[in-house]
Parts: C-alpha cells; sequence; structure tokens
C-alpha cells in the first residue's frame, strides 16, 4: 500500500485546511459564545484527544485574570462530579459528538439547568442535541485517528479565549486580529512544510520504531500535542508511549531511560533552555532522542518548524507527532488506519 493510500495521512494533510474552513464558517458563532462566556468561570470536558485540546484551553485562559477554567475528564466527572455554581459555563468537547462518557456527563449538568457550550464535529449527534449554544469543527468526515477534528477543537478554543481577551479589554481588537491571523498564518506554514516535515519524520522514526516504550516530553501550552502524540504512538503504532510534562519526568520516569526508550522533547518558547538541557540528558543517557523545536538543536538529532509563536507551536508540535506515529506504523508493517481493538467512537463506558 503506497503512502498515498493510506487515510490517515490523507486526513494529517487536510488539517490547515479543517482549521480554516471552521474559522471562516464559525467566526460569528465563536464571537456569540465569547460574549457568552464573559467574567466566568468556565468547565471544560473531554475524553481523549477532546481533554487534551481542554488543557489547551487551561493555558491559554490563565492568561486572563477574570476568568477561571478548570478541564475535567469526562469518564471521572459523570461518577466523581465537582461542585458548579448555577451562573457557570461548561463546554463539552467531542469530534463524534456521540462519546458516551462526555454526552452523560453534559446530560448531567442539563439536570443543574447549567449552559452547556458543545463544540463537535456532527451537527446532528446527541452532544449538539443536548447543549444551548453549539460551535462546529469543519473537519469533514473523519475515518482514522483523531487529527483534523483535534486540530479544528484546538483552533475554536485559541478563538474563544482571544475573542474573550478583546471583549474584556485584556487586547485590542487589532491585537485580536493579528492573533488570528497568526494563527492562519501557521496553517499556511503546515500547508508548505508538511511533506518536507513527512520525510524528516520517516528518517526519524527509523531509530524509534524499535524501542520498547516512548515518552513525549513538553511545559506550557505544547502540552497537549505531547500528549495527543502519545496517544497515536499507542493508537497507531501499538508502541507503548507516555505524554507528560517536562518536569513531572524528573520526578520517578527518568529511571526507565535505556537504549531501548525513545524519548521525544518538544522546545521553544520560554522554557526552550530547560527542554534543550532535558533533551540532552536524555541523549546522555543512551535513549533514541528527538528534539521538536522552532529550530534545529545543536548536538541533537532534531527539526526545527520554524518561528512559531509560543501559543500557537501546538499545531505544528501536533503534525510532526501525529506523522512520527505514522511512519513508526510504517516501519513496523502496521496499517495505520486500522484499529484493532477499539471503535472509532466509543459509545459504551
Amino acid at each position: 500500500m503506497s503512502n498515498s493510500e493510506h487515510i490517515l495521512l490523507q486526513e494529517l494533510r487536510e488539517q490547515p485546511k479543517a482549521v480554516r474552513d471552521t474559522i471562516d464558517a464559525e467566526r460569528l458563532k465563536l464571537d456569540h459564545a465569547a460574549r457568552l462566556l464573559g467574567r466566568k468561570r468556565i468547565h471544560i470536558l473531554g475524553m481523549g484527544s477532546s481533554y487534551f485540546a481542554s488543557l489547551y484551553a487551561n493555558y491559554l485562559f490563565a492568561g486572563l485574570p477574570h476568568i477561571q477554567a478548570t478541564s475535567h475528564i469526562a469518564s471521572e466527572f459523570i461518577h466523581y462530579p465537582s461542585v458548579i455554581a448555577p451562573n457557570e459555563i461548561c463546554i463539552a468537547l467531542s469530534q463524534s459528538g456521540e462519546s458516551i462518557e462526555t454526552v452523560n456527563a453534559a446530560r448531567l449538568l442539563k439536570t443543574r439547568r447549567l449552559f452547556i457550550l458543545g463544540v463537535t464535529n456532527q451537527p446532528k449527534s446527541a452532544l449538539a442535541r443536548v447543549s444551548d449554544h453549539v460551535i462546529l469543527t469543519h473537519a469533514g468526515v473523519e475515518r482514522a485517528s483523531s487529527t483534523k477534528t483535534f486540530a479544528s477543537t484546538l483552533a475554536i478554543l485559541y478563538y474563544l479565549v482571544v475573542s474573550v481577551a478583546a471583549r474584556s479589554k485584556a487586547i485590542s481588537e487589532r491585537r485580536k486580529s493579528s492573533l488570528i491571523e497568526g494563527m492562519m498564518h501557521v496553517t499556511r506554514l503546515m500547508d508548505s512544510s508538511l511533506d518536507a516535515w513527512s520525510n524528516i519524520m520517516r528518517h526519524s522514526s527509523t531509530q524509534l520504531a524499535n524501542c520498547r516504550a516512548s515518552m513525549v516530553l513538553a511545559r506550557g501550552p505544547t502540552v497537549p500535542a505531547a500528549l495527543q502524540g502519545a496517544l497515536l504512538m499507542k493508537e497507531v503504532a501499538k508502541i507503548p508511549a507516555e505524554g507528560m510534562t517536562s518536569g513531572e519526568y524528573a520526578h520517578g520516569p527518568v529511571e526507565a531511560a535505556s537504549r531501548r526508550m525513545g524519548v521525544v522533547v518538544l522546545g521553544g518558547g520560554r522554557t526552550s533552555k530547560l527542554q534543550y538541557r532535558l533533551a540532552l540528558r536524555a541523549q546522555a543517557l543512551h535513549c533514541r532522542t528527538l528534539m521538536v523545536a522552532p529550530r534545529e538543536a545543536r548536538g541533537l538529532d532534531s527539526i526545527g518548524y520554524g518561528d512559531v509563536e509560543e501559543n500557537l507551536a501546538v499545531f505544528p508540535c501536533a503534525v510532526l507527532l501525529e506523522l512520527l506515529a505514522y511512519h513508526i506504523a510504517l516501519k513496523k508493517r502496521i496499517n495505520p488506519d486500522r484499529f484493532r481493538i477499539i471503535h472509532k467512537v466509543t459509545t459504551q463506558e
């Protein structure tokens, strides 16, 4: 089977367009949603990559002192729910709109008469029906692992936070337009770079394909990309993998370092020096180490994705890690489009 025939690779290529289509189609509804969020406490629920996206929103909302955002794993929330005040708002994320835990969490919240903002790729889904206000990801049909719906959800959350910041006068309308254009620029960078990135990740996959396990380490707004990358390594390449914050790695997981351990470090941003030192340490411990950063790193196997603002680096980092998982699967002669145990949508706890 040639690379071009794989559904996963096709959908990886469609991510930049999915982001642009989503923002173009939902801009007015996103601005309306920003008015609803106001100066409120926000609870964000999801599973899998949707939960990872909720963490991205947490990092972004942290820059706005008048809003407090909290992420919840929906499967935990339905059995161990938090106390939520009537004036607080819930954002429920589910690409399919049918993930049983997220839908049940939304239904539980409705019984408490809480306002639910649903974000989904399916306008007629169970989540869309239970939500008070719906924002759609315009990613088209997604048949393989979540990639373009993940990117579109990130884009929705980024736009929402920027729009809330503008409404609260934390930034100007001109700055809002500049930030949104910055995200559009990143999608164009992804369009022009994806073939080259794929070739580089094909090469890097050679040293990681035979690892017993892998760790993907990040800090700040790229942590969701690390979690997404580790998920696809498990889901697509069938390799045990764990995504985590880099600080957490030093508190025990580093003991697993060995020649059969792969370590991918996401660099850039305010902690770039810390991340570089971490990658050098992993390499010194004989781990098969790869660094993903704005520029190639001296003395390391690395890939540079270009100068991207820290809050937007999650987009190229996620794509690069998804490509890595894809090429590892090919090296292992695994069909990257096929699930062995799970289904595309989880409809039963």
